[in-house]
């Protein structure tokens, strides 16, 4: 996910070409690490409910998607520049960093609540 920090070289340039190059370089970066954070469901999500956990992730990154260019919008209308919103998004890109580092934590299958534990035979019908 750095790369993806490179977008804050666009907001500090004047000249297109060098902030298509940066542009361009964040999403590469992003793209190389999604993957990894759409494995995430399957390793986590309860047994037989990965396609749940997906679509709740899927939902909230679509409403992301939705309110962020309302909100460039609205800050590029306010100060006339694209430069600080290249600024958040890095700002945002660099918390999300840190969320992964320092609140994602271990990584495992959380039980569902209706599982039988796997220490306890189930009862026998008589």
């Amino acid at each position: 996910m750095l790369p993806g920090i490179a977008v804050i070289g666009a907001a500090f340039t004047t000249n297109p070409n060098i902030a298509i190059i940066f542009i361009s370089i964040a999403p590469g970066g992003l793209a190389f690490s999604a993957p990894m954070g759409w494995s995430i469901p399957s390793l986590i999500a309860p047994k037989g409910t990965v396609g749940s956990v997906g679509s709740i992730m899927n939902f909230f990154n679509n409403v992301a998607g939705i309110i962020a260019p309302i909100v460039a919008g609205f800050i590029f209308q306010v100060t006339g520049s694209f430069a600080i919103n290249f600024i958040i998004a890095a700002i945002i890109l660099v918390l999300g960093i840190l969320s992964y580092l320092f609140l994602l934590g271990r990584i495992e299958q959380i039980q569902s609540p209706f599982s039988v534990p796997t220490d306890e035979a189930p009862a026998e019908a008589s």
